[in-house]
């Protein structure tokens, strides 16, 4: 029982930080499945990327409702990522989970590492705010 409730605030903090923050909630998914949940990593991504999908659908849908997604950016990006999101499947399940593990953590840490260089360095700037087009 104490796992179900556990799961359940997993889906809710995952699902609350890909609404507000767009990223999808894997970086709260997996780490928490692994460590909380003691599931194993190939586990934890594939259950992340199915929960990703409806945080997405919802989170999208609300976006392209307030006129907030530039759809031909979309057409353009989405068969290629769609594409690449196969193949990354198939070699992420070909690879020693230890070693998708630590590949997990490394990219985690860049991107967290990017997120707060630039937001110390105020390079979140809207193209309006730095007196752009």
């Amino acid at each position: 029982m104490a796992d179900i409730l556990l799961a359940l605030a997993i889906g809710l903090v995952g699902g609350f930080a890909g609404g507000l923050l767009g990223i999808g909630g894997g970086a709260i998914y997996v780490p928490a499945m692994v460590i909380l949940l003691d599931e194993n990593q190939h586990l934890a991504q594939g259950a992340s990327l199915m929960a990703i999908v409806a945080t997405g659908i919802v989170g999208g849908l609300t976006h392209f409702r307030r006129q907030n997604v530039n759809v031909p950016a979309v057409v353009q990006v989405a068969p290629i990522a769609v594409v690449a999101g196969f193949s990354a499947a198939f070699i992420a399940d070909a690879l020693d989970p230890e070693m998708l593990r630590r590949i997990f953590g490394v990219v985690v840490l860049y991107f967290a590492t990017t997120m707060v260089v630039g937001a110390v360095r105020g390079s979140g700037a809207s193209v309006e705010e730095r007196g752009g087009d």
